[in-house]
């Protein structure tokens, strides 16, 4: 990083390259390359946004370039007094409101500034500008940390947020806070020191790879945090977000860059052993590897660690976990099996390469079917969470190979891969993109009885079509104009 500060007027030159890795696929992102100069960028036209007050979430216009802005929110206690962490957040949609108001309690009470961009999302082609913007501006308004700087996202946005830290300058992101995903695909060998904490549902299909992760940082003695919780593909519950900040809290200490707080120190160690011995009670040895690994690695140094050592040293030789890692390899496989069995077919379907489409397209929708039963009722809770895994993760993988179909304008094959999910499932999600590539052919009415049908399976939020450029053909159109006074009423 240097010997510069990153405060206001004080902004180094910084280098991400994104090329956002595809392992059980949410997004792949050409890479770019984000230049951070101080004022390089000229001031728009338009007048930049002024800061809400503390305590409030509010939307900022960058001072920089007016196209690009970002939600934010302030502790009630920030002052230009001192200091602050922040943590920069990347939703897949460009939704940046979404997880600032889902963790503004929590950074509340760990004193953070939460930033979330509103133009970097999955398929732009300007996540650089987008990283650029938010950093440049946070960096020349307010008083920052320079060694607590944080990266989070979710899905895409985890690992635009991982390229942000791993591709720039040693220590100018300080820690990663990756949701539903893994690494950017430019990340070069295993051998980063950077705290990275992982927070991933049981039901996501990207939890392979999180778990995969958790190995080979375990193998390779890397700093991490990986916590499993009850859900699918999303942001993580609060409470996960207060285990991340606790966790680059205790890192920060003992680098040194935060003061040590014997309090706050202890009631995390107490909280780590309490978890460690239901663990042990529960005969759950992944979770006794995750908690024993947490209280040797994050401790260190700050507390006598004998105990644990020893405990960890058993864990790690035991049978039990043998099994657990054995069971987990098992997962992995047969969820990779069952989506290479049914997505070449999805692809096929879409590409016209086979003589009976009406045969096979009922033979995925019987077997996205039986995925789907199996997700719901199956009394086997491993087969429910690989049938669950493995639905979304085909349901995704479609949907996203549709998305490049349209933006290529290919759209029969687009229509086929959202009309091909729109059948297996009651999400609104396909019957918009159908509604997509129906206005981009010309079809006004299909789009209109798509959205529809999108209203039907539980869009409410009008903005969502206001804001879809490619729906802007349907303005003036009085069905259209109908359904979005019917969505604005309710």
């Amino acid at each position: 990083m240097g010997e510069k500060p990153l405060l206001k007027g004080h902004l180094d030159k910084m280098v991400f390259h994104f090329q956002l890795r595809q392992i059980y696929l949410v997004v792949t992102i050409a890479t770019c390359v984000i230049l951070i100069a101080l004022g390089s960028t000229i001031a728009q036209a338009q007048q930049p946004s002024s800061l809400p007050p503390p305590g409030r979430i509010g939307n900022v216009i960058c001072a920089s370039d007016a196209t690009q802005t970002y939600v934010i929110y302030l502790p009630s206690g920030y002052a230009t007094g001192k200091p602050w962490p922040i943590i920069y957040l990347f939703d897949p949609g460009g939704r940046g409101r979404r997880p600032v108001e889902l963790y503004k309690d929590v950074a509340e009470q760990y004193g953070f500034i939460l930033a979330g961009s509103n133009n970097s999302r999955n398929f732009s082609s300007d996540q650089a500008k987008a990283v650029n913007a938010i950093w440049q501006d946070t960096h020349e308004r307010l008083s920052l940390d320079e060694h607590r700087s944080y990266a989070s996202g979710f899905s895409g946005g985890a690992r635009v947020a991982g390229a942000m830290a791993l591709s720039g300058p040693a220590g100018q992101i300080a820690g990663v806070i990756a949701h539903g995903a893994g690494y950017p695909r430019n990340r070069v060998g295993s051998k980063d020191d950077l705290p990275y904490f992982f927070a991933v549902g049981d039901e996501d299909f990207n939890w392979p790879e999180v778990i995969n992760i958790r190995r080979e940082r375990e193998e390779h003695g890397l700093p991490y945090r990986v916590r499993v919780f009850h859900g699918k593909h999303q942001w993580a519950p609060a409470g996960e977000l207060e285990n991340a900040l606790q966790y680059m809290n205790m890192k920060a200490m003992q680098s040194g860059h935060l003061t040590l707080e014997p309090a706050f120190v202890d009631r995390a160690l107490n909280e780590l052993k309490t978890e460690a011995a239901n663990a042990e009670a529960l005969n759950d040895a992944i979770a006794q590897l995750n908690a024993y690994r947490a209280l040797v690695s994050d401790f260190s140094g700050l507390r006598d660690l004998k105990d644990a050592n020893t405990k960890l040293s058993v864990v790690q030789q035991s049978p039990a976990l043998k099994a657990a890692l054995k069971n987990e390899r098992e997962q992995m496989s047969e969820q990779l099996r069952q989506e290479q069995e049914i997505t070449p077919k999805i692809e096929s379907l879409a590409n016209s390469s086979v003589q009976d489409a009406n045969a096979l397209r009922l033979e995925i929708r019987q077997q996205m079917g039986g995925l789907y039963d199996q997700a719901k009722h199956s009394k086997n809770e491993t087969k429910r969470l690989i049938s669950s895994r493995t639905f979304s993760g085909i349901f995704v993988r479609a949907i996203e190979e549709g998305q490049q179909e349209l933006d290529s304008r290919h759209f029969e094959q687009a229509e086929t891969y959202f009309d091909m999910m729109r059948q297996v499932s009651d999400d609104p999600w396909p019957v918009l993109l159908l509604a997509d590539t129906h206005a981009a052919s010309g079809s006004r009415k299909l789009a209109i009885k798509d959205l529809q049908e999108a209203v039907r399976r539980g869009l409410k939020d009008s903005t969502v079509i206001e804001s879809d450029t490619r729906l802007q053909i349907l303005k003036g159109d009085p069905e259209f104009e109908k359904l979005l006074s019917g969505l604005k009423a309710n």
